[in-house]
């Protein structure tokens, strides 16, 4: 799922990320002049105020961004001068990520050429079938809930898609981790979060192990989204890898994160009921721009596959999410090549 960036969304980014940089500047007390031109910086005085400003159409170079950050540290260290803004590299190479990502996306809306990202779904509708078991058993069940995540209030468990890094997507992203981040942290009255609750516990988890492998999946709480959906625990899954210059891919093999996902939800003594629900979202095929009738096909069989399996399984439903018409017409197209007939 993705909700599609608008130029205005853009041109916030651009002037949120290039203001940031400003204020280290700043803080670091380092004069534009010194910088110009200088110390990996091949920009003159007037294009770096504009940078500075957010008064771009594009990112920065990640040199230039790299250059800049590590002069304002090196500056600032040797004044002793107290800074607001991170110096650490690889949160600025995160934040460079996701602005790249951001126009990239934007661009592949205006191109005509383009994949159609079909009609959104505002309907929530639910169709699934049943899956026989190879061993005797309760029938297990396939299928798909279409429309905003925020509105799904049938699963006991979401899939949450992540990078190998597992790190959350931030609020004001346009992904199903940003939503999960936002819905489940606590917030005050303005709506600001005050304890980043999933963000915090999957940290907690993940940090003495980054970057993970493809296909690892980690169980968290799922903070206050347990009041608001009803959802009991967040398996994140990692689904995409980013690269240097180029966003972020889905791994190989995706299929692999279903198996890992219910795998590990039978694995771990959790407070789940006898036969619960998982919603999965259409793994790798939001920020990772997957084919989405490739990746609802083998997504799908994974699913099959392992509710089909001789294993006693306390999980009852697996549920993808569509978002949009095209995403529910290739969900029900695998789902019938998967041999599961579904009524809504």
């Amino acid at each position: 799922m993705g909700i599609r960036p608008t130029d205005s969304d853009v041109a916030a980014a651009l002037r949120t990320f290039g203001l940031r940089l400003s204020t280290l500047r700043r803080e670091a007390a380092v004069p534009v002049g010194a910088l110009a031109g200088n110390g990996g910086i091949p920009v003159g005085r007037t294009q770096l105020y504009e940078i500075l400003g957010g008064r771009v159409q594009t990112p920065p170079s990640w040199d230039l961004v790299q250059a800049l950050v590590q002069h304002c540290r090196r500056h600032a260290a040797a004044r002793q001068r107290v800074l607001s803004v991170p110096v650490d590299l690889a949160y600025w190479r995160r934040e460079h990520g996701f602005l790249v990502q951001l126009c990239d996306r934007a661009r592949a809306e205006e191109d005509p050429t383009a994949v159609p990202a079909g009609r959104t779904l505002t309907v929530q509708g639910i169709y699934r079938g049943p899956v026989s078991p190879a061993a005797a058993g309760p029938p297990a069940y396939l299928g798909v809930v279409t429309g905003d995540i925020r509105q799904v209030r049938c699963a006991d468990v979401w899939v949450n898609p992540e990078n190998t890094d597992m790190i959350m997507a931030r609020p004001q992203e346009f992904s199903v981790s940003a939503i999960i981040r936002y819905d489940g942290a606590r917030r005050d009255e303005a709506g600001r979060i005050t304890v980043d609750t999933i963000a915090d516990e999957l940290e907690k988890k993940v940090a003495p192990i980054r970057p993970v492998a493809p296909g690892t999946a980690i169980v968290t709480g799922a903070g206050e989204l347990r009041q608001r959906n009803g959802v009991r625990y967040i398996v994140h899954t990692a689904t995409v890898h980013g690269e240097p210059g180029t966003g972020f891919h889905p791994v190989r093999g995706i299929a692999r994160c279903v198996e890992n996902v219910l795998l590990e939800l039978d694995g771990l003594d959790l407070d789940l009921p006898e036969r619960s629900c998982v919603l999965f979202p259409l793994l790798g095929t939001g920020v990772g721009r997957g084919d989405v009738r490739e990746h609802a096909g083998a997504l799908t069989h994974s699913a099959a596959n392992y509710l089909r399996s001789a294993r006693r399984s306390r999980i009852g439903t697996v549920l993808f999410l569509a978002y949009t018409d095209l995403e529910l017409q290739a969900c029900l197209a695998a789902l019938g090549e998967a041999g599961v007939v579904v009524r809504a």
